[in-house]
């Protein structure tokens, strides 16, 4: 929970914050966890007067001060996205994500949409997106048992600065590539392949029905991308620029991804390197970006309002 000295601080305003990486070593490469509040992973604030104590713990203590209305009425207490870099060295197994529903239905979860935006791509790098063509369950059955899948699955070439959605139902998996992915506050996924590894668990008949089979997907060249879980937005950071919060009711994550920028807030300033994520939460009214390279890149995660409310979370009653 939040530090006994923070207790009198409650009503005190928020300030950006900077979060601590979280590194998980895996088959295929490594998983750095930037911004999480997902149990294993709990990502603790490095900076500011929060400093020292967890995104989980700051999310229990400020509730919609933090990620605003919307999102609070959707997700209650748990931060709704996430942001991980994955360090592909080799070929990452072949899995697929549930939808929100059938996540609540089946596991009293979250399901998982994401985005994979392209650090950097080695000379064998390949995304596996969908399927080249409209699939039968049997066919793709036989093709998993048989270590036959490659050649049913739409496959690209990435480059740096890219952006892919994956959608749940898409099968998805990446080779000799580094990721920045910006997902739903999941993980929530089912292994479908292993290209042969037979050391970890497949989840095959489990999530079969899960598969969209004919769906693909491809680079996204517009500097939105829009879901019902989040949005994206490109920013080239070639000016100083004032935010514009007079209506927005959600917190703001900004990531660098090329360059090096500084955010301004209320007298202070949080540098941001290529790679580094600063959270500033919804109460922040007024900041200023401002670029401290010369062809600097940030992307902003938001969360927009949304339809209707029916997912397992709720606002705990005060």
């Amino acid at each position: 929970m939040i530090d006994k000295k923070f207790r009198t601080m409650e009503n005190k305003k928020l300030t950006p914050m900077k979060f601590l990486p979280d590194v998980q070593e895996m088959p295929w490469g490594t998983v750095e966890y930037k911004l999480a509040d997902l149990g294993f992973v709990d990502s603790m604030a490095c900076e500011g007067w929060l400093k020292g104590n967890t995104l989980s713990d700051i999310m229990q203590t400020y509730l919609e001060r933090v990620v605003g209305e919307t999102a609070f009425e959707w997700y209650g207490t748990q931060f709704p996205v996430l942001v991980k870099r994955l360090t592909v060295k080799g070929r990452s197994s072949l899995h697929v994500n549930p939808d929100d529903e059938t996540a609540e239905q089946r596991y009293d979860s979250f399901g998982k949409t994401a985005l994979w935006y392209v650090e950097a791509a080695g000379p064998n790098a390949l995304l596996y997106l969908g399927f080249k063509r409209p699939v039968s369950a049997e066919e793709f059955y036989k093709a998993c048992m048989e270590g036959r899948v490659e050649p049913l699955l739409h496959s690209v070439t990435p480059k740096a600065g890219e952006r892919y959605l994956i959608e749940p139902g898409m099968v998805h998996a990446a080779k000799d590539v580094t990721l920045l992915e910006i997902a739903e506050a999941s993980e929530l996924w089912f292994r479908l392949h292993d290209w042969g590894h037979t050391e970890r668990e497949l989840h095959l008949e489990e999530a079969f029905d899960l598969i969209d089979l004919k769906g693909k997907t491809g680079a996204h060249g517009a500097e939105t991308v829009a879901t019902e879980q989040f949005t994206v937005n490109a920013i080239p950071l070639t000016d100083a620029l004032k935010s514009h919060r007079d209506l927005d009711d959600t917190f703001l994550v900004y990531i660098c991804v090329k360059g090096a920028a500084v955010l301004q807030a209320d007298g202070a300033n949080y540098g941001l390197k290529a790679g580094e994520v600063v959270l500033v939460p919804a109460e922040v009214q007024d900041f200023f970006l401002v670029p401290a390279e010369k062809g600097t890149e940030l992307l902003e995660v938001r969360m927009d309002p949304r339809a209707e409310n029916d997912l397992v979370s709720a606002p705990v009653e005060e």
